[in-house]
Protein backbone atom coordinates (compact mmCIF):
# COMPACT_ATOMS: atom_id res chain seq x y z
CA UNK A 1 0.00 0.00 0.00
CA UNK A 2 1.38 3.57 -0.77
CA UNK A 3 2.17 5.82 2.23
CA UNK A 4 0.00 8.47 3.38
CA UNK A 5 1.51 11.79 4.71
CA UNK A 6 0.90 12.93 7.94
CA UNK A 7 0.98 16.79 8.22
CA UNK A 8 1.04 18.83 11.29
CA UNK A 9 -2.19 21.48 12.61
CA UNK A 10 0.08 24.47 11.84
CA UNK A 11 -0.17 23.08 8.23
CA UNK A 12 -4.14 22.00 8.59
CA UNK A 13 -5.30 25.27 10.68
CA UNK A 14 -4.53 27.55 7.74
CA UNK A 15 -7.50 26.64 5.95
CA UNK A 16 -10.51 27.48 7.12
CA UNK A 17 -12.90 24.73 8.72
CA UNK A 18 -16.60 25.50 9.10
CA UNK A 19 -17.07 22.61 11.71
CA UNK A 20 -14.85 19.83 14.10
CA UNK A 21 -16.26 16.56 15.09
CA UNK A 22 -14.89 14.69 18.62
CA UNK A 23 -14.73 11.56 18.75
CA UNK A 24 -13.60 9.24 22.19
CA UNK A 25 -9.71 9.87 21.19
CA UNK A 26 -10.61 13.95 22.24
CA UNK A 27 -11.91 12.35 25.69
CA UNK A 28 -9.24 10.65 26.12
CA UNK A 29 -6.74 13.11 25.68
CA UNK A 30 -7.34 14.82 28.22
CA UNK A 31 -8.06 11.52 30.60
CA UNK A 32 -7.07 8.50 29.77
CA UNK A 33 -9.43 6.52 32.29
CA UNK A 34 -11.96 7.46 29.23
CA UNK A 35 -10.28 4.60 27.58
CA UNK A 36 -12.78 2.12 29.19
CA UNK A 37 -14.40 -0.40 27.04
CA UNK A 38 -18.29 0.76 28.60
CA UNK A 39 -19.85 2.05 31.73
CA UNK A 40 -21.61 -1.23 31.75
CA UNK A 41 -18.01 -2.85 32.07
CA UNK A 42 -16.93 -1.02 34.60
CA UNK A 43 -20.17 -1.58 37.00
CA UNK A 44 -19.62 -5.07 36.31
CA UNK A 45 -16.11 -5.28 37.10
CA UNK A 46 -16.89 -3.34 40.14
CA UNK A 47 -19.76 -5.75 41.38
CA UNK A 48 -22.80 -2.90 41.13
CA UNK A 49 -25.16 -5.01 39.44
CA UNK A 50 -25.47 -7.98 41.41
CA UNK A 51 -29.18 -8.72 40.62
CA UNK A 52 -29.84 -6.54 36.89
CA UNK A 53 -27.03 -7.79 35.30
CA UNK A 54 -30.02 -10.46 33.76
CA UNK A 55 -32.01 -7.44 32.80
CA UNK A 56 -29.48 -6.41 30.21
CA UNK A 57 -29.09 -9.33 28.91
CA UNK A 58 -32.89 -10.21 28.56
CA UNK A 59 -33.20 -6.54 26.81
CA UNK A 60 -30.03 -7.12 24.58
CA UNK A 61 -27.86 -3.98 25.54
CA UNK A 62 -25.84 -2.48 27.87
CA UNK A 63 -27.18 1.03 27.30
CA UNK A 64 -27.97 2.01 31.04
CA UNK A 65 -30.60 4.94 29.25
CA UNK A 66 -32.36 1.77 27.58
CA UNK A 67 -32.70 -0.33 30.66
CA UNK A 68 -33.58 2.74 33.42
CA UNK A 69 -36.52 3.50 31.06
CA UNK A 70 -37.64 -0.36 31.24
CA UNK A 71 -37.64 -0.46 34.45
CA UNK A 72 -39.19 3.24 34.39
CA UNK A 73 -41.62 2.68 32.58
CA UNK A 74 -42.84 -0.91 34.32
CA UNK A 75 -43.01 0.73 37.76
CA UNK A 76 -45.20 3.54 36.53
CA UNK A 77 -47.35 0.95 34.58
CA UNK A 78 -47.99 -1.18 37.94
CA UNK A 79 -48.79 2.04 40.28
CA UNK A 80 -51.45 2.92 37.38
CA UNK A 81 -52.84 -0.39 37.71
CA UNK A 82 -52.18 -0.59 41.49
CA UNK A 83 -49.75 -3.52 41.85
CA UNK A 84 -46.78 -1.93 42.45
CA UNK A 85 -43.87 -3.93 42.85
CA UNK A 86 -40.99 -3.85 45.32
CA UNK A 87 -39.11 -5.71 42.78
CA UNK A 88 -38.99 -3.28 39.98
CA UNK A 89 -38.42 -0.31 42.38
CA UNK A 90 -35.66 -1.86 43.62
CA UNK A 91 -34.37 -3.18 40.43
CA UNK A 92 -34.33 0.69 38.88
CA UNK A 93 -32.70 1.92 42.60
CA UNK A 94 -29.81 -0.87 41.88
CA UNK A 95 -29.36 0.08 37.90
CA UNK A 96 -29.20 4.21 38.82
CA UNK A 97 -26.94 3.76 41.54
CA UNK A 98 -24.81 1.60 39.33
CA UNK A 99 -24.46 4.07 36.45
CA UNK A 100 -23.92 6.99 38.96
CA UNK A 101 -20.83 5.49 40.71
CA UNK A 102 -19.69 4.01 37.01
CA UNK A 103 -19.39 7.59 35.85
CA UNK A 104 -17.63 8.76 39.01
CA UNK A 105 -15.70 5.85 38.57
CA UNK A 106 -14.35 6.84 35.77
CA UNK A 107 -15.13 10.75 35.31
CA UNK A 108 -11.89 13.30 36.03
CA UNK A 109 -12.31 16.07 38.62
CA UNK A 110 -12.38 19.23 37.47
CA UNK A 111 -9.30 20.75 39.09
CA UNK A 112 -7.41 18.43 37.55
CA UNK A 113 -7.80 19.29 33.94
CA UNK A 114 -8.29 22.81 34.47
CA UNK A 115 -5.16 23.48 31.92
CA UNK A 116 -6.26 20.91 29.26
CA UNK A 117 -10.01 22.52 29.50
CA UNK A 118 -8.06 26.39 29.04
CA UNK A 119 -6.67 24.73 26.09
CA UNK A 120 -9.61 23.00 24.52
CA UNK A 121 -11.84 26.06 24.80
CA UNK A 122 -9.17 28.50 23.06
CA UNK A 123 -8.85 25.49 20.18
CA UNK A 124 -12.61 24.46 19.59
CA UNK A 125 -13.68 28.24 19.06
CA UNK A 126 -12.56 28.59 16.02
CA UNK A 127 -14.94 26.62 14.44
CA UNK A 128 -18.63 27.74 13.87
CA UNK A 129 -19.93 24.32 14.52
CA UNK A 130 -18.42 21.76 17.18
CA UNK A 131 -20.20 17.75 17.40
CA UNK A 132 -19.14 16.21 20.27
CA UNK A 133 -19.80 12.00 20.18
CA UNK A 134 -19.06 11.96 24.08
CA UNK A 135 -20.93 11.93 26.90
CA UNK A 136 -18.85 13.12 29.72
CA UNK A 137 -18.34 16.86 30.93
CA UNK A 138 -14.66 17.80 29.78
CA UNK A 139 -15.65 19.39 26.59
CA UNK A 140 -18.89 21.41 28.71
CA UNK A 141 -16.31 22.65 31.07
CA UNK A 142 -14.11 23.75 28.78
CA UNK A 143 -16.99 25.85 26.57
CA UNK A 144 -17.87 27.10 30.52
CA UNK A 145 -14.63 28.49 31.20
CA UNK A 146 -14.22 30.29 27.54
CA UNK A 147 -17.48 31.45 27.94
CA UNK A 148 -16.85 33.08 31.70
CA UNK A 149 -13.43 34.76 29.65
CA UNK A 150 -14.90 35.97 26.38
CA UNK A 151 -18.54 36.47 26.94
CA UNK A 152 -21.30 34.07 25.52
CA UNK A 153 -19.58 32.34 22.17
CA UNK A 154 -20.20 28.87 23.19
CA UNK A 155 -24.19 28.27 22.47
CA UNK A 156 -25.84 24.61 22.99
CA UNK A 157 -29.13 25.75 21.62
CA UNK A 158 -30.56 25.26 25.21
CA UNK A 159 -32.58 27.97 26.56
CA UNK A 160 -33.77 27.78 30.20
CA UNK A 161 -33.12 23.94 30.06
CA UNK A 162 -34.89 23.70 27.65
CA UNK A 163 -33.35 22.99 23.65
CA UNK A 164 -34.22 25.59 20.72
CA UNK A 165 -34.91 23.62 17.72
CA UNK A 166 -34.59 26.87 15.75
CA UNK A 167 -30.80 27.00 16.69
CA UNK A 168 -29.78 28.77 13.54
CA UNK A 169 -30.17 32.12 14.55
CA UNK A 170 -27.98 31.48 17.30
CA UNK A 171 -25.25 32.46 15.16
CA UNK A 172 -25.57 35.85 14.82
CA UNK A 173 -23.87 38.51 16.83
CA UNK A 174 -25.32 38.93 20.47
CA UNK A 175 -24.17 41.62 22.68
CA UNK A 176 -20.07 41.94 22.43
CA UNK A 177 -19.96 38.60 20.89
CA UNK A 178 -18.26 39.32 17.25
CA UNK A 179 -19.47 35.12 16.37
CA UNK A 180 -20.51 32.11 17.87
CA UNK A 181 -19.67 28.22 17.99
CA UNK A 182 -22.83 26.20 18.32
CA UNK A 183 -22.14 22.82 20.25
CA UNK A 184 -24.08 19.58 19.66
CA UNK A 185 -24.43 16.37 21.41
CA UNK A 186 -25.13 13.88 18.62
CA UNK A 187 -25.11 10.88 21.25
CA UNK A 188 -26.06 12.90 24.24
CA UNK A 189 -24.41 14.40 27.21
CA UNK A 190 -24.24 13.16 30.73
CA UNK A 191 -25.87 17.00 31.24
CA UNK A 192 -29.10 16.35 29.45
CA UNK A 193 -31.84 14.79 31.35
CA UNK A 194 -35.82 13.76 30.77
CA UNK A 195 -38.51 12.33 32.56
CA UNK A 196 -40.75 9.35 31.92
CA UNK A 197 -43.06 11.36 29.79
CA UNK A 198 -40.23 12.20 27.51
CA UNK A 199 -39.40 16.37 28.47
CA UNK A 200 -36.28 16.99 28.86
CA UNK A 201 -33.55 19.39 30.16
CA UNK A 202 -30.05 20.45 30.38
CA UNK A 203 -28.83 19.95 33.95
CA UNK A 204 -27.00 23.06 34.74
CA UNK A 205 -25.31 25.35 37.71
CA UNK A 206 -25.12 29.12 37.70
CA UNK A 207 -21.54 30.82 36.33
CA UNK A 208 -18.53 29.91 38.61
CA UNK A 209 -19.33 26.85 40.38
CA UNK A 210 -18.71 24.36 37.37
CA UNK A 211 -16.33 22.41 39.39
CA UNK A 212 -19.55 20.74 40.90
CA UNK A 213 -21.23 20.11 37.99
CA UNK A 214 -20.73 16.48 38.10
CA UNK A 215 -22.56 16.40 41.55
CA UNK A 216 -25.00 18.23 40.62
CA UNK A 217 -25.99 15.94 37.55
CA UNK A 218 -25.94 12.78 39.64
CA UNK A 219 -27.92 14.14 42.41
CA UNK A 220 -30.66 15.03 39.63
CA UNK A 221 -30.57 10.82 38.69
CA UNK A 222 -30.45 10.11 41.88
CA UNK A 223 -33.78 11.81 43.01
CA UNK A 224 -35.30 9.78 40.41
CA UNK A 225 -37.59 11.87 38.22
CA UNK A 226 -34.69 12.03 35.10
CA UNK A 227 -33.16 9.36 33.63
CA UNK A 228 -29.99 10.53 31.48
CA UNK A 229 -29.76 11.08 27.81
CA UNK A 230 -26.85 9.76 26.31
CA UNK A 231 -25.61 7.20 23.97
CA UNK A 232 -22.34 4.98 25.25
CA UNK A 233 -22.78 1.48 23.95
CA UNK A 234 -24.00 -0.63 21.31
CA UNK A 235 -23.56 -1.04 17.50
CA UNK A 236 -24.60 1.50 15.14
CA UNK A 237 -28.03 0.59 14.73
CA UNK A 238 -28.97 -0.05 18.49
CA UNK A 239 -27.49 3.91 18.53
CA UNK A 240 -30.50 4.96 16.23
CA UNK A 241 -33.00 3.60 18.10
CA UNK A 242 -31.32 5.49 21.35
CA UNK A 243 -31.80 8.30 19.35
CA UNK A 244 -35.14 7.82 18.27
CA UNK A 245 -36.21 7.97 21.83
CA UNK A 246 -35.26 11.32 21.90
CA UNK A 247 -35.85 14.60 21.03
CA UNK A 248 -33.09 16.54 21.65
CA UNK A 249 -31.07 13.67 19.72
CA UNK A 250 -33.64 13.11 16.88
CA UNK A 251 -32.80 16.57 16.16
CA UNK A 252 -29.42 16.73 16.15
CA UNK A 253 -29.03 13.47 14.21
CA UNK A 254 -31.64 14.57 11.73
CA UNK A 255 -30.95 18.48 11.22
CA UNK A 256 -27.54 19.34 12.39
CA UNK A 257 -24.78 16.29 11.35
CA UNK A 258 -26.41 17.14 7.63
CA UNK A 259 -25.77 20.85 8.06
CA UNK A 260 -21.61 20.27 9.09
CA UNK A 261 -20.65 22.56 6.02
CA UNK A 262 -18.09 22.31 3.62
CA UNK A 263 -15.21 21.67 5.91
CA UNK A 264 -14.98 19.31 8.52
CA UNK A 265 -12.22 18.52 11.00
CA UNK A 266 -12.27 14.87 12.87
CA UNK A 267 -10.55 14.76 16.05
CA UNK A 268 -10.20 11.61 18.03
CA UNK A 269 -12.78 9.48 16.08
CA UNK A 270 -11.79 5.84 15.13
CA UNK A 271 -14.45 5.29 12.07
CA UNK A 272 -15.71 2.16 13.54
CA UNK A 273 -18.64 0.68 12.16
CA UNK A 274 -20.62 1.25 15.61
CA UNK A 275 -20.77 4.69 14.48
CA UNK A 276 -22.12 4.15 10.92
CA UNK A 277 -24.88 6.10 11.50
CA UNK A 278 -22.96 9.08 12.43
CA UNK A 279 -21.53 9.11 8.33
CA UNK A 280 -24.89 8.23 7.23
CA UNK A 281 -26.52 11.46 8.45
CA UNK A 282 -23.33 13.31 7.25
CA UNK A 283 -23.21 11.98 4.05
CA UNK A 284 -26.89 13.88 3.21
CA UNK A 285 -24.76 16.80 2.37
CA UNK A 286 -20.84 15.76 2.37
CA UNK A 287 -17.80 17.99 3.17
CA UNK A 288 -16.18 18.69 0.25
CA UNK A 289 -13.05 18.89 2.61
CA UNK A 290 -12.17 16.54 5.71
CA UNK A 291 -9.13 16.46 7.58
CA UNK A 292 -8.73 13.40 10.32
CA UNK A 293 -6.44 13.14 13.18
CA UNK A 294 -3.92 10.08 13.70
CA UNK A 295 -2.24 9.61 16.87
CA UNK A 296 1.00 9.25 16.40
CA UNK A 297 1.52 7.77 19.51
CA UNK A 298 1.20 4.05 18.55
CA UNK A 299 3.49 2.38 16.02
CA UNK A 300 3.68 3.45 12.73
CA UNK A 301 2.08 0.67 10.82
CA UNK A 302 -0.76 0.90 13.07
CA UNK A 303 -0.80 4.77 11.93
CA UNK A 304 -1.07 3.84 8.33
CA UNK A 305 -3.27 1.08 8.75
CA UNK A 306 -5.86 3.46 10.52
CA UNK A 307 -4.99 5.95 7.81
CA UNK A 308 -5.99 3.65 4.93
CA UNK A 309 -9.14 2.36 6.74
CA UNK A 310 -10.23 5.65 6.49
CA UNK A 311 -9.74 5.88 3.02
CA UNK A 312 -11.85 3.14 2.34
CA UNK A 313 -14.63 4.04 4.45
CA UNK A 314 -14.99 8.01 3.11
CA UNK A 315 -14.62 6.87 -0.25
CA UNK A 316 -17.79 4.46 0.33
CA UNK A 317 -19.69 6.93 2.39
CA UNK A 318 -18.48 10.45 1.48
CA UNK A 319 -17.41 9.64 -2.30
CA UNK A 320 -16.07 12.84 -3.45
CA UNK A 321 -14.73 14.49 -0.24
CA UNK A 322 -11.07 15.46 -0.68
CA UNK A 323 -9.55 13.97 2.59
CA UNK A 324 -6.13 14.83 4.43
CA UNK A 325 -4.66 13.65 7.86
CA UNK A 326 -2.85 15.42 10.82
CA UNK A 327 -1.06 14.55 13.86
CA UNK A 328 -3.35 14.74 16.61
CA UNK A 329 -0.19 15.73 18.97
CA UNK A 330 0.21 18.34 17.00
CA UNK A 331 1.80 21.62 18.93
CA UNK A 332 -1.67 23.78 19.55
CA UNK A 333 -4.00 20.85 18.40
CA UNK A 334 -6.42 20.30 20.87
CA UNK A 335 -4.88 20.06 24.35
CA UNK A 336 -1.61 20.55 23.21
CA UNK A 337 0.03 23.59 24.41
Amino acid sequence: MDRIEIDTWANISKDNWSAILLGNGASIAIHKEFAYPTLHSVAGAKGLLPTTAPLFAKLGTTDFEHVLLACWYAEHVNVALRTRSADISAAYAEVRSALIEAVRSVHPVHADVATDLQRVGAFASAFPTLVNLNYDLTLYWAVLLFNAANGSWFKDAFHRGKFQTDWEYLRKRHGQTAGATLVFYPHGSLSVARDYIGSEIKIALSTGAMGDLLETITQTWSFGDYVPVFVSEGTSKEKVAAIGRSHYLTNVYEKVLPALGESLVVYGWSFDERDQHVLDAISVNPPKRLAVSVFTGQPDADQQAFCHQVVKVVSRSLAGTALRFFDSQSPGCWNNP
